[in-house]
């Protein structure tokens, strides 16, 4: 009696076993999810910029980020000159809004790049090699070369369309930017990733 007993056991214990796997598995699968928006000021018009968009000297521009689940946050600036981490937040509170750089700021193109790339990260876990960019200089071609390397890792469709467009600044003071346009009624998009989310506009800038 004692050997069906024990047989019995190790077959729960490894049912137990096998489910707990799956299940962390399934956790580690989860997407990940933000609605991410970007303003684009040029003159007296304002639009919500696409994955790619022509820019000039004295645009403006502001981010809008706000993820679903709480998420290692990092906004990342580039150009063929240097790489900038302009926002680091350490697992933000679900569904807050992150505005870059802040309300009533905007940041400015100077036109001294013929390509200015702004890429969004959103990770539930800590992302070691892109928190060092607070503190070291990293050449062009690695951070391409790193920013490829978490796409794939992440399987990340960056050319997505949005699941709900919604108001990026229905949680603001929906300012007036320019043209008597509200600022809320340029919409964002809903973008998902595989266990990480990766975002990018890239922009070319005339002078």
């Amino acid at each position: 009696m004692a050997r069906p007993g024990k047989i019995l056991f190790i077959l729960c214990i490894g049912a137990a076993l096998i489910m707990t796997g799956t299940l962390v598995c399934f956790a580690q699968d989860q997407p990940v999810r933000a609605r991410i928006g970007v303003i684009i000021k040029s003159g007296d018009q304002v639009m919500r910029a696409k994955g790619k968009d022509s820019l000039k000297a004295g645009d403006s521009l502001r981010i809008y980020v706000q993820p679903d689940e709480g998420s290692y946050l990092y906004v990342v600036h580039a150009d063929p000159d240097n790489v900038t981490l302009l926002k680091m937040v350490d697992r933000s509170v679900p569904s807050s809004q992150w505005v870059l750089p802040g309300e009533g700021d905007l940041y400015e193109v100077d036109g001294q790049s013929p390509i200015e790339t702004f890429t969004i990260i959103c990770s539930p876990e800590e992302l070691k090699e892109v928190a060092a960019l607070a503190g070291t200089k990293m050449p062009y071609e690695k951070w391409t070369a790193l920013v490829g390397s978490l796409v794939k890792r992440g399987q990340i469709d960056l050319s997505q369309k949005s699941e709900k467009p919604f108001p990026i600044a229905g949680n603001t003071r929906g300012e007036v930017l320019a043209g008597g346009r509200p600022e809320r009624d340029c919409e964002a998009q809903v973008f998902s990733g595989n266990t990480i989310l990766v975002k990018q506009y890239e922009f070319t800038v005339k002078k």
